[in-house]
């Protein structure tokens, strides 16, 4: 059956309400601190281990750690989202992007070895 839009907008209006989205999200919300806890303190960790690695790479230029940082957390949020080659793709996408923004290919290449253990050779085994 089609809707024509009044019907649409008032399901629409519907979910607006505030009380029943203070309900739905009451109900979700404990879970919803358990799911996010782990990612927060990876991330926490992982940050740590990003700013130790810049630090100790002598072509690391500190205006770029900001910069660094997104292209880690980007190939991290790959990395909880696809594996194989599809992953492998990606990751090679995803530095190219960078290089090209003027990242140093060797940093960017240690911190994907170190965090993720991604190699090229593994990302030319899997045929990209």
């Amino acid at each position: 059956m089609v809707r024509n839009a009044y019907q649409r907008i008032n399901k629409y209006i519907a979910k607006l309400e505030p009380e029943i989205n203070k309900k739905r999200y009451d109900a979700l919300k404990e879970q919803m601190i358990e799911n996010v806890i782990p990612k927060y303190q990876e991330l926490t960790s992982l940050d740590t281990k990003i700013k130790a690695i810049l630090d100790s790479h002598p072509d690391t230029i500190p205006t770029q750690y900001l910069y660094y940082f997104s292209y880690v957390k980007e190939i991290w949020r790959l990395t909880n989202k696809y594996s194989g080659i599809m992953l492998y793709k990606l990751v090679a996408i995803t530095e190219s992007k960078w290089e090209a923004k003027g990242l140093n290919k060797e940093i960017m290449e240690k911190l994907r070895i170190d965090l993720f253990s991604i190699s090229y050779e593994k990302i030319k085994e899997n045929g990209y």
